[in-house]
């Protein structure tokens, strides 16, 4: 199966930008946060660098990416906050094939580490695993626009 990395960043970043509100908050502060994802492939010969973006994040919205960024093709089939850690589940259909996707995020106040694994099978059945960490730091209060 050929799945360029620039597709498959792009499916990452859909799906680390797929949440949605839960009742339950963890120890987070509202605030800008920047986010280091880091994407690893079995099979890749060379290591994907890290992207970095900044995004604000609140107890009601503490999945990076949720928001104005969501893909129509993507349904959030679980979402839970137990104590500090937000887990979900994921599962977009695309025109090329489908992909599925658990993630944890864990809060530590000022700063959290995550993870993602996500299935990417097209419509051959031929599939692909991706795992991503996610590392994230408040850097202060969001910008009031």
């Amino acid at each position: 199966m050929k799945v360029s990395i620039l597709a498959t960043l792009a499916i990452i970043l859909a799906l680390v930008w797929c949440g949605s509100a839960e009742a339950a908050e963890p120890n987070m502060k509202d605030g800008l946060w920047e986010i280091t994802t880091k994407v690893e492939m079995k099979g890749m010969p060379a290591n994907i660098p890290p992207t970095v973006t900044k995004q604000c994040l609140t107890k009601k919205e503490s999945v990076p990416g949720q928001g104005k960024e969501k893909n129509p093709n993507c349904k959030i089939t679980d979402q839970k906050v137990t104590g500090n850690t937000v887990t979900w589940a994921m599962v977009c259909k695309e025109k090329d094939g489908t992909v599925e996707s658990k993630g944890s995020i864990t809060y530590k106040g000022d700063a959290f580490d995550g993870t993602t694994t996500t299935l990417i099978k097209d419509k051959a059945h031929q599939a692909q695993q991706v795992s991503t960490k996610m590392t994230g730091k408040r850097l202060g209060p969001c910008d009031k626009k």
